[in-house]
């Protein structure tokens, strides 16, 4: 029997939605980069510590190159024709047909939105609840996937070794996804002006670089109540990102079937997961101030 290698990924907070799609994100880079080393993540101890592992004994810098190389592979991927998700139906439904059978492209643009639904009162489709930008203040979501997965940088192993191992700094002046709860900047709650220079917080490189990837596992599909989301709760307007905590290596495909779980979203049922290995379920809220959306910290309900 091969022996396993276990990464202890002391970045990764339970409660972080950044941290959880740099998870999912770091899973298939890995099934890419190296399918053969059978990657699996789950958590372990109290406070819940997320751990890697992988079949084969390989150093870390062995296994970051890895990473890596799958992240460059998806990267060819991200190919976009504007800077935000605003598309019309047919706009949409044309993109689509064009990426054919490649399918980790019409995975990504079923991650974003579907052309069977569009906003109300609008020909646009609905995009995806984890876009949390649409120009406002220059920010603009697809131009941050392509440019942050397509990034090539002397750096960007060092990074990914950081986010994985290291607890995050935010050093970085690099591009992100206002998916980290640190990343609600509101003057209120500021000491000066958020948006000068000297008031601004850093990013973490390599956690985005991944969880842009890992964003592309939350596909979505059209319902009679709208746009739904792999691992969004719906409550009328409001939306939660939820996702599981499991206790026993999972794998990329057993993490998604977790995010379809029925159950995934309701506090009350949701304890029928710790039957399928679950330590934990955490779930985000998705809110808006003025004209941005945010997400904030997770709060873990333990099974």
């Amino acid at each position: 029997m091969t022996a396993a290698t276990e990464y202890e990924l002391k970045g990764f907070e339970p409660d972080n939605l950044l941290a959880f799609l740099a998870l999912l994100g770091l899973l298939r880079a890995l099934d890419i980069g190296q399918p053969k080393w059978r990657a699996r993540a789950f958590w372990r101890s109290v406070p819940l510590t997320a751990i890697l592992q992988i079949e084969p004994e390989v150093s870390a810098t062995t296994m970051i190159d890895a990473v890596h190389d799958g992240i460059r592979a998806l990267g060819t991927k991200y190919e976009f024709d504007r800077k935000d998700l605003k598309f019309s139906a047919d706009d949409y439904r044309a993109i689509v047909t064009t990426a054919g059978s490649d399918r980790d492209r019409l995975g990504l643009l079923a991650a974003m939105a579907s052309d069977a639904i569009t906003k109300r009162g609008s020909v646009e489709v609905e995009p995806t609840a984890l876009c949390a930008m649409f120009g406002q203040g220059h920010q603009h979501f697809l131009a941050r996937l392509k440019s942050v997965v397509q990034r090539d940088k002397p750096s960007d192993q060092r990074d990914l070794s950081r986010a994985l191992f290291q607890p995050w700094q935010y050093e970085d002046n690099t591009e992100s996804f206002r998916w980290d709860p640190i990343e609600d900047r509101r003057y209120a709650h500021q000491s000066g002006n958020p948006s000068k220079p000297s008031n601004k917080i850093g990013t973490i490189s390599g956690a985005n670089r991944l969880a842009a990837i890992g964003f592309g596992i939350l596909t979505c599909v059209p319902t009679a109540r709208g746009l739904t989301t792999l691992g969004v709760a719906r409550f009328g307007r409001r939306r939660e990102v939820c996702w599981p905590l499991p206790g026993a290596p999972t794998s990329l495909a057993g993490y998604r079937a977790l995010l379809a779980h029925p159950d995934l979203g309701d506090d009350d049922k949701g304890t029928a997961l710790a039957a399928v290995g679950v330590r934990a379920i955490s779930r985000a809220r998705r809110y808006q101030v003025g004209k941005y959306f945010n997400f904030e910290r997770a709060r873990v309900q333990f099974l």
